[in-house]
């Protein structure tokens, strides 16, 4: 009886012991770890989620990666064969770009493989000012600014200064006289985006036609057929068409979007310093086009010319060659007070332009140099 006792007693052990033996063999092991959402295999952009694939992963403990840094994760979403964790990246606790090693540490042991953390294209968000003058600072906004290589504008290099992963300053060259596109570049790609500039004018919005401006509701009088402000399209959105199809019993015609405050401030007196600015398009080369401005002075002033280009086209008209009398007559230059205007109107001269003539235009400001 003791014997058999003792064989039991034995086979006790031994299962205890073999169980035992059990739980240190669990192997830990890791197979994929797939990027959410994607399917980037070992690999992923920083913030992106990551899908832990294996076996043995139960009572996960700690995540190391590049040796240095501990990435949190959710124990919830933690089972045997899978669980999800985030990409950190925080410059100031060492994270990097490339290849780099990770660690999984369980209850039953670790395992260490090759990651790759990606590099995300720059993005460029916008600068400030919106519109900067040209010789003067400016800083873009964005993110992703690592590594920058170069900042171009209008295709030539400009000297800049990364100030973080989100802001660069650069200085606007003084020999800009518009805008262009501003490219950000790093090794992994480039960010453009187009940027106006101010030539040290004060810029005053009349009317966009697409809810901005100081003039928003416009109308039409004299001989017009049909007139539209909020025409769908355009260089940047809603513009207005106007036409005119041979009536002439007015003798006249134009589009307003009424009056109101002056525009400028008291000082902006120079002639030689405004320019009303719109775009235009025309059905037909030829089209004669009719700028006019309130009385001021006494005085109706106007600036007629002819489309030689019936794609959209930016004109800048120097105040100080509008002439009197609407543009007509003698056509004696007028040089208007640019600090009186308070109306700009947009028509067509019915002599000398085509039957019927079809004028779209938009983007009307007017600016002065300080």
């Amino acid at each position: 009886m003791n014997k058999i006792k003792y064989i039991f007693l034995s086979f006790l052990i031994l299962t205890s012991f073999m169980a035992c033996q059990n739980d240190d063999d669990v192997v830990v092991q890791v197979d994929a770890m797939v990027s959410e959402p994607g399917d980037l295999l070992n690999e992923a952009f920083p913030f992106s989620k990551i899908r832990v694939e294996g076996q043995g992963l139960s009572d996960l403990e700690q995540i190391v990666l590049d040796n240095r840094i501990n990435v949190s994760f959710n124990p919830t979403y933690n089972s045997d064969k899978s669980f999800i964790f985030t990409v950190p990246f925080d410059i100031t606790q060492g994270s990097r770009f490339g290849m780099q090693s990770i660690t999984f540490i369980t209850r039953n042991g670790s395992v260490t493989k090759d990651f790759e953390i990606l590099r995300p294209l720059p993005i460029v968000s916008g600068f400030n000012p919106e519109t900067p003058l040209v010789g003067q600072p400016a800083t873009i906004n964005g993110d992703w600014f690592y590594d920058v290589t170069s900042v171009t504008f209008d295709g030539n290099q400009i000297n800049y200064t990364v100030n973080s992963a989100t802001k660069i300053t650069i200085t606007v060259p003084a020999t800009a006289t518009t805008g262009a596109d501003l490219v950000v570049t790093t090794p992994s790609g480039s960010a453009t985006r187009f940027m106006d500039v101010s030539l040290g004018f004060t810029i005053v919005n009349v009317s966009d036609f697409d809810g901005g401006g100081e003039r928003i509701s416009w109308s039409s009088y004299g001989d017009i057929d049909t007139f539209n402000d909020n025409t769908t399209g355009g260089p940047t959105g809603n513009y207005a068409t106007l036409t005119w199809s041979g009536a002439n019993t007015n003798g006249y015609n134009g589009t307003s979007g009424g009056g109101g405050a002056n525009f400028l401030s008291a000082t902006s007196t120079d002639g030689e310093k405004g320019y009303i600015d719109l775009d235009i398009s025309a059905n037909d080369i030829g089209a004669h086009v009719a700028v006019q401005l309130n009385t001021i002075g006494g005085v109706n002033y106007g600036y007629n010319f002819i489309v030689t280009d019936t794609n959209w086209t930016n004109y800048s008209l120097l105040l100080s060659d509008f002439s009197d009398d609407y543009g007509y007559g003698s056509n004696t230059n007028g040089d208007p007070d640019p600090s009186q205007i308070n109306e700009i109107k947009i028509g067509v001269v019915q002599n000398n332009t085509p039957n019927p003539t079809v004028l779209n235009f938009d983007n009307i400001k007017i600016k002065y140099m300080e």
